[in-house]
Formats: structure tokens, C-alpha cells, sequence
């Protein structure tokens, strides 16, 4: 790791211009107007603890686990990284089609879709107070390397703590478990995957992830004091309820190359 600080330097001069910028990917198209919580969403920079200081053994881990993903780039965790990259309330039931063990699309489960659409407000306003606090570059910026997704000149100018893909996913899988209850291993385990996916895409630390998870996790307790999300919520979970019992599931080959592809911490 030799110059690490001194590309951790540059990185931060670099992302400085930009310090309240949230690159595209961080906020995907396709939310509703508004939120559920308004502001009352729990901000990430009051609760979530500071990343990492340099040099720590928590740092030396996080700097550790993006050198060694820097050699799945081409294979199949590669590619489904970069597919989890494209996040918005449609691709979610795409995701998690294989966790839910129904194949779900806008036209079929329009309720969830409209749930996660106005969840995603409170996701985008949940990640905004920690990124502005804590600053921290990205790790492709800190150390270059191959990330698998976009522009690195565009992402390295937001910041990388916490994630925001990362609350988005985790968000995501606890309310889907809560729809789909008998079905909650699976999709928390597509959750955690879900996350993983930004540090093989190099553009997150594991720490980043990690700070994601628990603001997705004080979001969605925080989600639950809205009736209106309480209603979308039952809502969905009719929605689903009746497609598992007159949908096909999703190709089972696909279901298993996506098991095989997550089935640990590539890392």
C-alpha cells in the first residue's frame, strides 16, 4: 500500500470541489414525488460514527478488501456488481425476483413498485448529512484501479461514506422480508449481496457498506411510523401474495448463478 497517503490526499483535493455531490447512481430515477417521512428521515450524519481513520486496522481491512476484488473484474460476481449498479424501484423486483421466488416486473406487482418508488425519496434524503459531514473519497480515488461501472472522473466526485446503494439494498431486502416473511433468508441474503456488490465495483469501502446497512436498517424503523407506509406495505404484501400463487418462479439456472455468485464475501 505504498503512497496510499498521498493518493488519499489528491483524491480529497479532488472530491473537495464537489462536496455535496451525489453522483446519478446514488440517486436513481424513478421516485415518486415524495417521501414518506419528510423531515422527519433520520440523518446519517448524526448517527452514523465516523469512517475509518487512516492507517487504522479498520482502514488497513477496508484497503485490503478493494485491492483483492480488483481481480474479479471480467468474471460472474464482476458482472453482477455491475448490474446491481443500476438501482431504481424497477430494478428492485428484478433483484430480488429470485429471493421472493416469483418473477416480478412493473406491469404485475405495480403496488410494490409504488412502495419502493417513494421509499427510494427517504433513501436519497437518509445518505445526503453523511456524505456532507465525513467527505471521504472513494477508494478507486485514494489507490486507481478498475471499477465496473460509469465514469470515474463523474463518481469520484461524490463521496464515498455511507453507502447509499448500500441503504437502498438493505432497506429493501427488511422490508421485502417483512412482506414475504417466509421467504426472509433468502432475501436478506440478496440484501447483503446487494451491498457487497459496491465494494466489488471498487467504488466503496466495506466500512461504507457497513454504515450503509445501519442507516438503511434506522430508516425502515423510522418508515414505520408513517400510516401511509404501513398501508403500502399491507398492500404489497397482497400484491405478493397473489402472484406466488399464480406466477411462474424466475429460470431456475439464472436463480442458481446468481446463488453461486453470492454465496460468500468475495473478498
Amino acid at each position: 500500500m505504498g503512497g496510499w497517503l498521498k493518493t488519499t490526499l489528491i483524491g480529497a483535493l479532488l472530491a473537495t470541489a464537489a462536496a455535496y455531490a451525489v453522483v446519478a447512481q446514488e440517486r436513481p430515477a424513478g421516485f415518486a414525488a415524495d417521501g414518506y417521512l419528510g423531515g422527519a428521515v433520520p440523518d446519517a450524519g448524526v448517527f452514523i460514527p465516523p469512517p475509518p481513520a487512516l492507517g487504522s486496522p479498520a482502514d488497513v481491512v477496508d484497503i485490503s478488501a478493494y485491492e483483492r476484488t480488483r481481480s474479479l473484474q471480467g468474471g460472474r460476481r464482476w458482472e453482477m456488481a455491475a448490474k446491481d449498479a443500476v438501482i431504481s424501484p424497477a430494478m428492485v423486483l428484478e433483484d430480488f425476483s429470485c429471493a421472493l421466488g416469483v418473477k416480478l416486473d412493473p406491469a404485475n406487482a405495480p403496488k410494490l413498485l409504488g412502495l419502493m418508488s417513494r421509499m427510494g425519496r427517504d433513501v436519497g434524503a437518509s445518505v445526503e448529512g453523511g456524505k456532507a459531514k465525513y467527505r471521504r473519497p472513494r477508494p478507486f480515488v485514494r489507490i486507481p484501479g478498475p471499477i465496473c461501472y460509469g465514469k470515474p472522473e463523474e463518481i469520484g466526485r461524490s463521496w464515498s461514506y455511507p453507502s447509499g446503494h448500500s441503504t437502498w439494498g438493505w432497506s429493501a431486502a427488511l422490508i421485502l422480508a417483512e412482506i414475504v416473511p417466509e421467504r426472509a433468508s433468502q432475501i436478506l441474503a440478496r440484501g447483503r449481496a446487494y451491498g457487497e456488490s459496491r465494494v466489488v465495483c471498487g467504488v466503496h469501502y466495506v466500512s461504507d457498506v457497513e454504515a450503509g446497512r445501519t442507516n438503511g436498517a434506522g430508516l425502515v424503523a423510522a418508515l414505520h411510523t408513517s400510516p401511509a407506509f404501513q398501508a403500502d406495505v399491507a398492500a404489497a404484501r397482497a400484491e405478493i401474495a397473489a402472484l406466488r400463487r399464480s406466477t411462474p418462479a424466475p429460470e431456475a439456472a439464472q436463480c442458481a448463478a446468481l446463488d453461486a455468485a453470492s454465496s460468500s464475501t468475495p473478498w
